[in-house]
């Protein structure tokens, strides 16, 4: 586990009115709601009340405007959801990297897969608790999109209540068609994305090369190498691989990982295999069977490759410090394009160009960690005050309540709908007031 706390309280209510009298209880104490406790920000722990919403997780398949939509309990994880859509042929317009979040927690942190725009962008209604000040009581409403307020609840950080259900669009199950392809130069791979627009890559540390996994949408039906295909991602890379890049980063921490990316990984991965399967297969990973800790910083299209270079900076740097603040780099640094949202405090909020989310990732042990928070706070400063880079909510987030304002155009809009809705800042931690600076 990487954050741990105590609150003083613990809940999982099972119904909308079983919720409404818990936090009626506890009056003006501290709110928080935690799903899948898959991230890395003090944006959870709270010395209050906290509350599970595993009990949320209904599914149900509706029609509006003529269009379907799928209406998800706030507690619901992706995997749970996309395995109801696939009974009925459908599927996510968007799908994270991570199946196991919730689906309040990855739209209330600006979840994303690649090519496509985050699932917070597409959240069409958000149901949720609250106090209403004009009755002096605890409330359940939609919050729906001819409301000024839902960019702020697409994306709202837990700030505004405790969610209880979302909408959001549907779309027809569809196949992937996925290959592995090596490239030196940045814009080379820049340019295949009109060829592979759901394509993801990877900044390969110490070589400084790049590999890209390659996908697009087809109409061809599944490989029959599909089912090896997903053996080999299980076995050899979600496990086997990670198990080598552990090993790496936690016991073998100066020098191996260099000699590692520069001899052997990138002779392990198989170039150019084509495979066509369902989308949810080819586009999840199980990132999550090892412990480990992240940073992503999400930069316009413009500052890519200038970001990609400081990256590289930064991490040679941070390899020559003395021993009790080094660094070294030993997982590959995953990119992914995410097109603007209609949020306010999502990280890909606004601009007129793709942003691009870049992940650097640490397995180091968590009392070996120092050197990686050192390099992700200098790189996270240095990143926003050039680049306008903005950090992921969920993962380490270092910046400052000026640096973080400076961000976001509609930072002030926000913080309006916050006191709208949580006029008394109960759903407010000390962490989240410090960034917000309220």
């Amino acid at each position: 586990m990487n954050v741990r706390f105590t609150p003083q309280h613990f809940a999982s209510p099972r119904s909308e009115a079983d919720l409404l009298r818990t936090v009626a209880e506890h009056g003006t104490s501290s709110v928080r709601c935690f799903g899948s406790r898959h991230a890395w920000s003090p944006l959870i722990p709270t010395n209050g009340l906290s509350l599970s919403l595993e009990n949320f997780n209904q599914t149900t398949l509706v029609e509006v405007d003529g269009q379907k939509r799928i209406r998800v309990g706030a507690g619901c994880q992706i995997k749970r959801l996309i395995a109801f859509l696939n009974r009925h042929n459908l599927t996510l317009p968007t799908l994270g990297l991570i199946d196991e979040q919730t689906l309040a927690g990855a739209t209330s942190t600006g979840t994303h897969g690649s090519g496509h725009h985050s699932l917070s962008h597409l959240v069409q209604a958000v149901r949720v608790a609250h106090f209403d000040p004009a009755s002096s009581e605890w409330i359940v409403r939609w919050i729906r999109n001819d409301e000024s307020f839902l960019p702020a609840a697409r994306c709202s950080l837990g700030a505004l209540g405790v969610i209880t259900e979302l909408e959001l669009p549907v779309r027809p199950q569809y196949n992937i068609q996925e290959h592995i392809a090596h490239y030196t130069q940045l814009e080379d791979v820049l340019a295949a994305e009109d060829t592979y627009p759901q394509q993801q890559f990877f900044f390969i540390p110490w070589r400084w090369d790049f590999l890209a996994q390659h996908r697009k949408e087809t109409n061809l039906t599944p490989s029959w190498s599909a089912p090896l295909y997903r053996l080999f991602w299980l076995l050899g890379m979600d496990t086997c691989l990670h198990l080598l890049i552990v090993a790496l980063g936690r016991l073998l921490p100066w020098g191996s990982s260099k000699l590692a990316y520069r001899m052997l990984i990138r002779r392990i991965i198989p170039l150019g295999w084509k495979v066509v399967d369902r989308s949810d297969r080819q586009l999840t990973m199980q990132h999550e069977m090892f412990r480990h800790i992240e940073m992503e910083l999400f930069v316009p299209k413009s500052k890519l490759a200038d970001m990609l270079h400081v990256v590289r900076n930064h991490l040679e740097r941070c390899a020559a410090k003395p021993t009790s603040r080094r660094y070294e780099q030993h997982y590959p640094i995953c990119i992914r394009k995410v097109l603007p949202d209609d949020t306010w405090l999502s990280p890909a909020s606004g601009g007129t160009e793709p942003w691009y989310a870049v992940s650097l990732i640490s397995y180091n042990r968590v009392n070996a960690r120092n050197g990686f928070l050192e390099f992700a706070t200098d790189l996270a400063e240095h990143a926003a005050d050039t680049f306008g880079a903005r950090p992921h909510w969920g993962k380490i987030c270092p910046l400052d309540a000026q640096r973080l304002r400076k961000l976001y155009p509609n930072w002030e809009q926000f913080l309006a709908a916050m006191d709208h809705y949580d006029a008394k800042g109960i759903f407010r931690t000390a962490w989240l007031n410090e960034r917000l600076r309220r």
